[in-house]
């Protein structure tokens, strides 16, 4: 029985180290949920390990606070990344381009480490249509993902008008949800 049970327990570790199962957010559940909102283009600084966790660590230059008290640079940490020539990769963690245009929904924990809520679901790339207008992109997870009953669900892209996500996030924030 023993046996078993420790079979089941590394066929359980081994399967989730394939692919991360990430619980649905919906745009106003991560404008409710984040403690920061902003735009900004990050630029990579390091990587470190937090206990055996590898963390990319980038410096955002916020153009816009949308949500939440921010100064002008932000440390938004990132699973994954190459420290002490090791290199760990976690399933649904966004990728960060250098100098990239975002709009980040983020949270900080209470030990102070900011991250993208929702892994990826919480990263925008900024964008300019061929109108000339400002648009944020997401591209649907293709990760595995549960709504909040824990059904399976199929993530969308998303793309909008910027200021149709200013509009939306100032009207959740009134309480318009």
């Amino acid at each position: 029985m023993r046996r078993l049970f420790v079979c089941g327990v590394l066929a359980t570790a081994l399967g989730a180290l394939q692919g991360s199962t990430l619980q649905q957010l919906s745009l106003n559940d991560m404008i409710v949920k984040s403690t920061a909102i902003v735009r900004g283009k990050a630029q990579f600084t390091y990587a470190a390990y937090r206990g055996s966790i590898i963390y990319s660590h980038y410096q955002v230059q916020v153009s816009e606070s949308l949500k939440g008290l921010v100064t002008s640079q932000i440390d938004v940490a990132v699973l994954g990344g190459v420290a002490n020539g090791k290199r760990q990769h976690f399933a649904g963690a966004p990728t960060l381009a250098s100098g990239q245009d975002y709009v980040f929904f983020l949270w900080t924990s209470k030990s102070g480490l900011t991250q993208v809520i929702g892994l990826s679901q919480g990263l925008f790339a900024v964008t300019t249509n061929s109108s000339g207008q400002s648009t944020v992109v997401r591209a649907a997870s293709t990760e595995t993902m549960l709504n909040a009953s824990g059904q399976p669900v199929t993530d969308s892209d998303i793309q909008m008008p910027l200021s149709s996500l200013r509009s939306q996030i100032q009207s959740v924030l009134a309480g318009g949800q």
